[in-house]
């Protein structure tokens, strides 16, 4: 602990303390390039969650991109830096160090409200929420979650959608699904009735074999149950800190899904849910 009422010139040292070591003095000295780090006492990124104001920080364990100097510190928080960060309700807005935000909500509380499409996420301040993909497979029981990284949306055309999710379980199997339809609200996709390119979902075990619905008698109901559309203005004084534009939320699901392989085996999909956002400008 720094303690310089006690005579301390930097942490357990200087004055009765020790004298303290140059990479560890609170000085650049030596062949330093940042305080304390550089040349022959090591990276400066190495200081970033001390507590104490070295390095080549801009302020204390933090930086500022527009100065040019980058050491991987978090940023610090200002009201222009496109980051829900410091006492900010909103992305760079919120009393009482940035300007008002422009709707009621808030993104810090954990709950939906404003205008929020899910809990603290999306909508006109808060962060997009996560495009995700979870389900269980039975038999086995085998819980999943894929995070966005996975998800692939291609909202060209007119009015087609391809959104295709695809990622490795985590038991070695792989999910994918396809949807060449342009989604409607509560609208629900009967595997029975559907043509497989309309809606489509496969799954490939740990062993490698490919359970479709492509291979007929697949059963399930796929749905489009949640879609909420904002429309943002591109304006960066009102409070609003995301791009201007149209965002349409989606989030979907499925249950009970029983898939074929072609070796006359079946599984069930069940507890199924993704979500993903669109953005027009």
């Amino acid at each position: 602990v720094f303690e310089p009422n006690k005579g301390e010139t930097w942490v357990d040292c200087g004055g009765s303390c020790p004298v303290c070591p140059q990479c560890a003095n609170g000085i650049k000295d030596g062949d330093e390039v940042g305080i304390d780090c550089g040349g022959s006492c090591g990276g400066c990124e190495l200081l970033c969650n001390d507590g104490l104001f070295n390095g080549l920080e801009d302020e204390l364990d933090c930086e500022y991109d527009e100065d040019g100097v980058i050491e991987s510190c978090p940023h610090c928080p200002t009201c222009v830096d496109g980051l829900l960060n410091g006492d900010e309700d909103g992305i760079d807005c919120g009393l009482p160090d940035c300007q008002p935000c422009c709707t009621s909500n808030n993104c810090r509380n954990g709950i939906r409200d404003g205008d929020e499409f899910w809990t603290d996420c999306g909508g006109s301040i808060c962060p997009d929420c996560q495009d995700t993909l979870s389900f269980k497979v039975i038999p086995g029981n085998l819980s999943v979650f894929l995070p966005s990284a996975f998800m692939s949306v291609d909202m060209s055309g007119d009015p087609v959608i391809i959104a295709t999710s695809t990622g490795t379980t985590s038991n070695g199997g792989e999910i994918t699904l396809v949807f060449s339809v342009y989604p409607t609200p509560n609208q629900p996709y009967n595997l029975e009735t559907v043509l497989p390119e309309v809606a489509a979902i496969s799954y490939t075990d740990e062993m490698g074999v490919l359970y479709s619905s492509a291979l007929g008698d697949a059963t399930g109901i796929i749905t489009f149950n949640k879609t909420a559309t904002l429309a943002i203005p591109d304006d960066a004084l009102d409070g609003c800190h995301k791009p201007g534009g149209s965002y349409t939320y989606y989030r979907a699901s499925f249950s009970n899904v029983t898939i074929n392989s072609a070796l006359g085996t079946s599984i069930t999909l069940t507890d199924g849910v993704f979500q993903y956002t669109d953005f027009a400008p």
